[in-house]
């Protein structure tokens, strides 16, 4: 029975580093598309390993747009929403999603404009973000804490947390990371709490201080 856990253990680790080789080909191949064939080619392993993996293309590129959010700090994002203060859910899920574009924007600028040939992934990857803006908004509902209709703070969170929201404070305004996630939050704050936190005044005021 000993042998045969270690030797369950030992593919279980086989399977995860071929497709840990395959994540790492296809990401250093970006910001360009790649084929399957180029990722297996790079991997050092046979096309098909690649379908057996993944399942199908569209299953590779839902495991990209996975692994882009882990390189840029998705665990940061995980532990907000499991904190127990739905607070500090919101505030650090506004936080963490921001810095998860600003470490990985190029790779997500490039992945948006290729959206057609990724096979739904980041639609799929969208519906995966309004249902934690549903998760966050029922808690701050649930706790009193809304001044608006939970289905209207799930649209305002939804607008704040988006890619464009983040590209029009950094690029279009040249804030820094810190200081976009300052100022989304504190419009999340102002928008949808019944008393907005003083911190998150004080954290905007810290952001303007800092780009001025």
């Amino acid at each position: 029975m000993t042998s045969r856990r270690y030797e369950q253990r030992l593919r279980a680790q086989s399977a995860e580093q071929t497709r840990r080789r395959i994540l790492d080909a296809m990401y250093d191949q970006l910001p360009k598309i790649p084929s399957v064939d180029a990722v297996a080619r790079q991997a050092g392993v046979a096309r098909s390993t690649v379908y057996l993996v993944f399942g199908s293309r569209a299953g590779l590129f839902d495991a990209l747009l996975r692994d882009v959010s882990e390189r840029g700090g998705f665990a940061d994002l995980v532990r907000a929403v499991r904190d127990p203060d739905p607070l500090t859910h919101l505030r650090g899920a506004i936080l963490a999603n921001t810095r998860i574009y600003g470490r990985q924007r190029d790779v997500l600028v490039a992945l948006r404009a290729e959206a057609a040939a990724l096979e739904g992934a980041l639609e799929r990857t969208e519906q995966g973000r309004l249902g934690g803006l549903e998760h966050l908004a029922s808690r701050l509902a649930e706790h009193d804490l809304l001044a608006v209709p939970k289905d209207v703070a799930v649209d305002v969170l939804w607008m704040l947390t988006g890619f464009e929201a983040f590209e029009a404070l950094r690029t279009g305004r040249g804030l820094s990371v810190d200081a976009a996630a300052a100022r989304l939050l504190a419009t999340a704050e102002r928008t949808l709490l019944r008393v907005p936190s003083p911190e998150g005044a004080r954290n905007e005021q810290s952001s303007r201080d800092v780009s001025a």
